[in-house]
């Protein structure tokens, strides 16, 4: 359940950068200071074509969103907008060190960033930084209606009561992929996409698990479940707790995690022991080679809502999705992603226009026949299930509509902490090293790995808060 970028291979680079990402250690600290968005004028936005000048649009690399944009986003935006140029600015990285948003760091530092940028990223952080275009008054003033994007979603990037996004994409968060031919094969009923059924439980996904799993340890087994919740919170919000404060999703910071918490040490105790008590998946040292989903080799993922897309090329078997079993609870991330405005654009209100337009239901359905990425927007949805026919997946479009939008409903989804706890990155970083290596290895119960892991978890989510206290936008 790692947030992953949707339909993405190896960078195509369309333009140079002027600005280099190198000697940003500095720039990590610059969180104040930027000048805030200034709220829209009363008066109307003069109509798009009689709009004139350049706006820079900074996307991440990629080969079928690049595409998208390059041949839909952009050159629809022409046509009723004939004078203003789209200069498209693609990241790609220089060296290994670069990633999308050291570049837009790097760009912001500079003086040089871009209108109007998305995807996801670390969002509050962006919002922390003072980077962002507060949109809130374009909203009410030009009465876009946010009812219109999926339940929810436009509510995500709400921070204090204010707009600094609109929605770009959706994953429909995290689900149950299930291989329906093993399932066949053993007997066993698939799992259902009500979120609301209480017997399809973890009990009962584990004895599926269990049933499915042959020649455990084998080059040329099978296993019943691969599963691998986001760090670390997800396993403890499925046993009804968190690793995390609750200023932490509404402040981004905290000066403390939970990470020991009952909760936290039950969920993870679950994931060491598929592997070591009941071995339906791999064990550390045990060979992996061809073992994916996609080859047919598990009979189900718990995981990240991408391979809704991702798996359309499978072409061996039937497959389906099912919703996430009931612990104490199902909740369960998603991973959205937003078209920002940049507090320091010349052009905003241009960029406004052009977010307006990126929200038009012919330009989803029309990006989405492309790209096969979900719509944000309800009524171009069709396009999305039309991607469908054809393939693979073994689902009605009411059974898609149904698993789909009852993962995104707000009593169980939660952005992933990704995009919401100020600088991740350095809290992500723990993890591997401290927590899932060693649980993976089992070089220890999950509780001594996740007692032994508090302290350096407490004291860097503590320097951030000293960082960030007091000077995020009000």
């Amino acid at each position: 359940m790692t947030a992953q970028s949707p339909a993405t291979t190896q960078p195509i680079t369309r333009r140079a950068w002027g600005v280099r990402a190198s000697g940003l250690v500095g720039l990590l600290a610059l969180t104040p200071g930027l000048a805030a968005c200034a709220s829209p004028q009363s008066a109307p936005t003069p109509k798009p074509s009689a709009m004139s000048g350049k706006l820079r649009f900074y996307t991440r690399g990629g080969e079928v969103e690049t595409r998208g944009q390059a041949e839909i986003l952009i050159p629809t935006f022409k046509k009723v907008a004939p004078n203003v140029a789209v200069e498209h600015e693609i990241f790609t990285a220089a060296d290994a060190s670069d990633t999308y948003t050291l570049k837009l760091l790097a760009m912001y530092a500079a003086g040089t960033p871009p209108d109007l940028f998305g995807f996801g990223q670390n969002y509050f952080g962006f919002w922390a930084r003072n980077m962002l275009a507060d949109l809130t008054g374009y909203v009410n003033r030009d009465k876009f209606d946010l009812n219109q994007f999926h339940t929810g979603l436009a509510d995500k990037f709400k921070v204090k009561g204010k707009y600094y996004g609109i929605p770009q994409l959706t994953t429909f968060g995290t689900l149950l992929f299930y291989n329906k031919n093993l399932f066949d094969e053993a007997g066993i009923k698939v799992p259902t996409t009500d979120w609301d059924d209480k017997s399809w439980s973890f009990d009962v996904m584990l004895d599926y698990a269990r049933r499915m799993t042959k020649n455990a340890g084998e080059p040329n087994a099978t296993y019943g479940l691969t599963y691998s919740p986001g760090n670390p919170h997800v396993h403890a919000w499925l046993w009804g707790g968190d690793t995390f404060l609750p200023e932490h999703y509404t402040e981004g910071i905290a000066q403390r995690t939970t990470i020991d918490s009952k909760e936290s040490v039950e969920g993870h105790q679950f994931a060491q022991d598929i592997r070591w008590k009941y071995h339906t998946t791999p064990r550390a040292g045990e060979p992996t080679s061809g073992i994916s989903f996609l080859n047919g080799r598990y009979a189900m993922d718990l995981n990240g809502g991408w391979n809704f897309w991702g798996y359309t090329v499978i072409k061996d078997f039937k497959w389906g999705v099912a919703a996430v079993p009931t612990q104490a609870t199902n909740k369960q991330p998603n991973y959205n992603d937003f078209w920002e405005m940049s507090s320091e654009s010349k052009q905003k209100d241009t960029a406004w226009e052009f977010i307006k337009h990126l929200s038009s239901v012919d330009v989803q359905r029309e990006y989405v026949a492309l790209t096969g990425t979900p719509p944000t927007l309800k009524a171009a949805m069709d396009a999305w299930y039309k991607r469908f026919e054809g393939t693979q997946l073994a689902m009605t479009r009411a059974e898609i509509e149904k698993v789909t939008q009852g993962a995104i409903q707000p009593k169980r989804s939660q952005e992933n902490a990704d995009h919401t706890l100020i600088e991740w990155s350095k809290i992500s970083a723990l993890y591997t090293p401290n927590v899932s290596t060693p649980l993976n290895a089992n070089q220890g119960t999950a509780r001594d790995i996740l007692t032994k892991a508090k302290p350096l978890y407490d004291s860097t989510v503590k320097e951030i808060y000293e960082q960030f206290k007091g000077k995020t936008p009000s």
